[in-house]
């Protein structure tokens, strides 16, 4: 316990410091965590036997968020696609030479798990609008008001989930992926993320209340499916946490499986939906 308390007494400031100030400060910190989540991936993969590229993956990966970081969503796409391609030759080359190579499926996979999800954090933090007050705390922008709310609402899915599975929980929810989930823990962690998205979007930023909570639905869904993605990669791995960057708390896919999903359905929905 002490120790999650040290980690979290230095780790929650910085997180509150790059997230408010945005920009190629909050970028860098995206993508310290991307490339880390990648090494955790990597080692996870290992465990099973599996290997994947690095080169190629860190590479990747890296450019991902950086072309979020530098304003250009349009690279996204391009870059996704080359990247996919250079590892499927890869993957041709060595195997014509008589190698055995990585795995070139589960290396693509980490560009869309990982590299494409921690660029749309950039993307949603960099959103431009009006400023929104914030008692004790002044004015923020549109975009870091909307990264709180995703982050918040993401937060208390897991949160409530956790608590309302120890109450009530009764019905195991998938007991092969993960044995402690239970259908009751997963609708009291849904009710939190829709109360929350409705507290902070319709109250706080003023948004038209069915689209507020079409957005908590859809968060409430895909949160906890991160979470469960995360689980079948620890199980393959027979490993409790991903990784130890954050000391006490496990490692970045730990503390972020649930935000993975959650953000880049976020993103398009309030471009889409909201904004649009």
């Amino acid at each position: 316990m002490g120790q999650r308390i040290r980690t979290a007494i230095v780790a929650i400031p910085i997180a509150l410091f790059l997230i408010r100030m945005g920009g190629l400060l909050f970028a860098l910190g995206v993508l310290i965590l991307g490339l880390v989540g990648f090494w955790e991936y990597r080692n996870m993969l290992t465990r099973d036997g599996i290997r994947v590229y690095q080169a190629t993956g860190i590479l990747g990966i890296g450019l991902l968020i950086a072309g979020a970081g530098l304003g250009k969503p349009e690279w996204l796409l391009p870059l996704t696609t080359l990247f996919s391609l250079l590892v499927m030759l890869e993957g041709l080359y060595f195997y014509a030479e008589g190698h055995f190579p990585e795995n070139t499926g589960l290396t693509c996979m980490a560009l869309v798990y990982l590299g494409l999800p921690f660029a749309h954090f950039i993307l949603l933090r960099e959103l431009t609008g009006g400023m929104h007050p914030v008692p004790l705390w002044g004015e923020v922008s549109l975009g870091e008001a909307l990264l709180w709310t995703v982050m918040f609402a993401t937060w208390a899915s897991d949160t409530f989930a956790y608590f309302g599975g120890r109450a009530f929980g009764k019905t195991k929810l998938l007991p092969k992926v993960s044995p402690k989930k239970t259908r009751e823990g997963a609708l009291c962690g849904f009710i939190g993320c829709v109360a929350t998205v409705w507290a902070l979007g319709s109250l706080w930023l003023q948004y038209p209340l069915v689209p507020v909570l079409l957005l908590g639905v859809g968060i409430g869904f895909f949160a906890p499916l991160g979470d469960l993605v995360e689980s079948i990669l620890k199980r393959s791995g027979d490993i409790k946490d991903s990784g130890n960057f954050f000391p006490g708390h496990g490692g970045v896919l730990d503390r972020c499986d649930s935000l993975i999903f959650s953000v880049p359905f976020a993103y398009y929905f309030i471009t889409l939906v909201l904004l649009g």
